[in-house]
């Protein structure tokens, strides 16, 4: 039973390590902040292997440095407000927020959730630079990071600052 136990530990700590590797050879294509009125909620930078951004190229990695306390069920739930702007049935949305709630932490000022999409199309989650979780669903991966990559979303002056855009 301990070297089962053992076993499983090496292999979730090389898993860890292996998705953590990867965030090491991207480069930044931009950064940006997000602001209500005079609240600030968060910093975001947008980084790929070759430093510019291509529409659906993958791998890349969102990182969002929080500047107040949210919790994990309002981080969500904001992400469904967000996810309203695309063609997802109502269905996949909730699956989605199922999977999110379960991986997502409440954040205070400066803590980081940072969102790696590999090649495979898997989503990887980490806060404060530790792995917390992963979708593996090509969907979710293509549509998340549109959130704040889409020209026609929002917050345009946004997205073009993190794409590095500058039309």
């Amino acid at each position: 039973m301990k070297k089962i136990f053992i076993l499983l530990l090496l292999l979730h700590t090389a898993n860890t390590s292996a998705n953590k590797l990867h965030l090491d050879d991207l480069n930044l294509v931009g950064r940006s902040n997000f602001s209500v009125w005079f609240w600030d909620i968060y910093d975001i930078e947008l980084k790929t292997p070759s430093g510019t951004y291509e529409e659906g190229k993958r791998p890349l990695s969102l990182e969002l440095t929080y500047k107040r306390v949210i919790s994990n069920v309002e981080l969500v739930d904001e992400t469904l407000t967000q996810l309203k702007r695309f063609n997802i049935s109502e269905e996949q949305k909730k699956n989605w927020a199922k999977q999110l709630l379960k991986i997502w932490p409440s954040v205070k000022p400066n803590d980081t959730i940072t969102v790696y999409i590999d090649n495979e199309k898997i989503t990887y989650f980490y806060f404060n630079g530790q792995f917390i979780g992963k979708i593996n669903e090509a969907g979710f991966s293509d549509t998340f990071p549109s959130i704040w990559l889409s020209l026609n979303g929002p917050y345009p002056a946004m997205t073009k600052k993190l794409i590095g855009s500058t039309y």
